[in-house]
């Protein structure tokens, strides 16, 4: 997977973010960070397009770093959830589910929470991650939207936006290994009964 030069190429770049330092080792990012990932994304390919975010910050509204410390991949996120990867020095984080649904989704996804019926296989999904270590996000809201009954038995998921499933890993050996593979995909398996969730009973933004 990711040999050791891709987090010592990580630690030089915190200490010299500036345009010129990458370009002059674009190289090295390329055949350490980005060739792993896009091998990673190959291996992933059964659960959807894999997009790797590129390396350049938005610096026109944002004080911000020109170059962005930690290398992102997205795969199959088709407009209602999927799963996403990112090394950098705080660690490799494996996360699956939707992040930012438009209005339209988040309607559609209350309301599947709040039918005893549908949300059953929400229930059964995020115990399926929990058991592979993936931790729910904290809700967005204070109390439940309104229209729905602040003792609604799924109160709590009502008052997610957003909802998604996460583990953030220690970096170590484990990540130079030809076996982090196989890690990483154990734990996005363990998320798929979620995105499948999602995909069924959110779907994609009707929204232009």
């Amino acid at each position: 997977m990711w040999p050791p030069e891709a987090l010592e190429f990580l630690r030089e770049l915190e200490a010299n973010n500036d345009r010129d330092w990458f370009k002059a080792n674009r190289a090295r990012y390329d055949d350490y960070l980005v060739a792993p990932a896009r091998a990673l994304g190959e291996d992933l390919s059964s659960l959807g397009r894999s997009h790797l975010f590129r390396p350049w910050n938005d610096t026109r509204f944002h004080m911000r770093p020109p170059i962005k410390e930690q290398l992102g991949l997205a795969i199959g996120y088709e407009g209602a959830g999927g799963y996403y990867v990112e090394l950098s020095l705080d660690g490799f984080l494996v996360a699956a589910g939707m992040y930012q649904p438009a209005p339209d989704q988040v309607e559609r996804m209350r309301r599947s929470i709040d039918n005893g019926r549908t949300a059953s296989g929400l229930t059964r999904a995020l115990t399926r991650a929990r058991e592979a270590r993936l931790g729910r996000n904290e809700p967005t809201l204070v109390r439940v939207p309104r229209g729905y009954a602040p003792d609604h038995p799924r109160a709590e998921l009502l008052r997610h936006r957003g909802l998604t499933v996460s583990c953030r890993h220690d970096l170590g050996p484990w990540l130079h290994r030809p076996q982090a593979g196989s890690r990483i995909r154990k734990q996005l398996d363990a998320a798929a009964p979620l995105v499948r969730w999602l995909r069924e009973y959110v779907g994609p933004s009707q929204r232009a």
